[in-house]
């Protein structure tokens, strides 16, 4: 089904990221069995760190589960310190947790929240569904804050000023389309405020600039995410990172018993991520979005609408039928087992107070190529 050559090495003609990144992302994973435009769900993992998981399960087996993982302290520290330097924290600083996910880790936020979970929470329409939902089931009520799509601070310091809630929570990059937030901007209005921000970068990191280290050390700012999307770690696998004064008032976030294999995993990936260069893998990543939008913008006009800027510094493309109801689910699946292209249905539950019908979503990597955005328009011209 794929075209990428059975060797899974080297540029191609037609990469859409920079040919060294291409080649670099290609050559150190498996070969694709299909067009894989799925990143936003689950990436595809390097050799290194498939590697990497293997080897400490085997470990376990030799010596046990709580020797071999006292024996990978040193690998997940330094991963940790990946993180915060992602973030633009100092090493050692605050606290940075290894969890089961970036939902597990709202949950061991809120459940290690100073004094019971948090009473309110401010956040804008467009926030991720399961979140709200989560806030919801804890107890905790919503402050809405409206505004456009694109989050406006100013709207989040007007609302603080008139009522100040418990924390903010805004995610980075929505799992319902690929507009990059400014996360920073927002917290820093919270920062000026006193009140703590909680950031979900499970569609961030590794993927847009999430640099927060322009912030005073004494804010209170929590980072959440994943390991299994573009980072490309193992499933299962999660972080929280807290720093200013709310990190030393906070529960135990980290569980003994967990996925420790995953965990190295997720630390050969942030090392992967690190030599790679940051930097260098956001701005590839930014021009195969930009570059797979203009593509389906024109390949597809009248048929289908690109939801972002043509030059969103994000890889994920959000599509909206153009006319009529088009059963969405029923094409993905289509995409997949007819045309052997992966994709995402977005259904309104990832984000209720913003979406009003499903939409699919585009999500390649470093290794997406102009033959995989051929094969998409083709394909979306053939099954609609």
């Amino acid at each position: 089904m794929d075209s990428t050559p059975a060797h899974g090495t080297g540029a191609h003609d037609d990469d859409l990221a920079p040919a060294h990144l291409a080649a670099a992302w290609r050559g150190t994973r498996p070969p694709r069995a299909l067009v894989h435009l799925d990143s936003a769900a689950a990436g595809r993992s390097s050799r290194a760190v498939l590697a990497a998981t293997a080897a400490h399960a085997l470990r376990e087996a030799e010596v046990g589960g709580y020797v071999a993982a006292a024996g990978a302290a040193d690998v997940l520290e330094r991963a940790r310190d990946d993180v915060r330097a992602l973030l633009g924290w100092p090493a050692g600083e605050g606290v940075v947790a290894f969890v089961h996910g970036a939902g597990d880790a709202l949950v061991q936020l809120l459940l290690s929240w100073p004094g019971g979970a948090p009473a309110t929470a401010a956040h804008a329409p467009g926030e991720y569904g399961p979140n709200t939902a989560l806030l919801h089931r804890v107890g905790v009520a919503p402050v809405l804050v409206p505004g456009p799509h694109r989050l406006d601070p100013a709207a989040f310091e007007r609302a603080l000023a008139g009522r100040r809630p418990d924390l903010v929570h805004v995610t980075w990059v929505g799992s319902h389309v690929g507009t990059v937030q400014p996360a920073a901007r927002v917290a820093a209005v919270c920062a000026a405020a006193g009140v703590p921000v909680v950031l979900d970068a499970a569609q961030a990191l590794g993927h847009v600039d999430t640099d927060m280290g322009a912030l005073p050390p004494e804010a209170d700012v929590v980072v959440y995410g994943t390991s299994r999307k573009w980072l490309a770690g193992p499933r299962g696998v999660g972080f929280v990172a807290a720093r200013g004064p709310l990190a030393r008032r906070l529960g135990p976030l980290e569980q003994p018993e967990a996925h420790v294999a995953g965990r190295v995993g997720l630390a050969a990936a942030l090392a992967e991520h690190r030599e790679l260069g940051p930097a260098r893998v956001r701005a590839g990543l930014a021009a195969v979005g930009a570059a797979v939008r203009r593509r389906l913008a024109d390949g597809l006009a009248g048929s289908w609408e690109v939801v972002e800027d043509l030059d969103e510094p994000s890889a994920t493309v959000t599509l909206r039928p153009a006319g009529g109801a088009v059963d969405l689910v029923a094409l993905r699946a289509r995409l997949l087992g007819d045309e052997g292209v992966l994709t995402t249905c977005l259904g309104v539950e990832r984000a209720p107070g913003e979406m009003r019908a499903p939409a699919l979503r585009v999500s390649g990597h470093l290794d997406t190529t102009a033959g995989d955005v051929e094969r998409l328009v083709a394909a979306l011209r053939r099954v609609r």
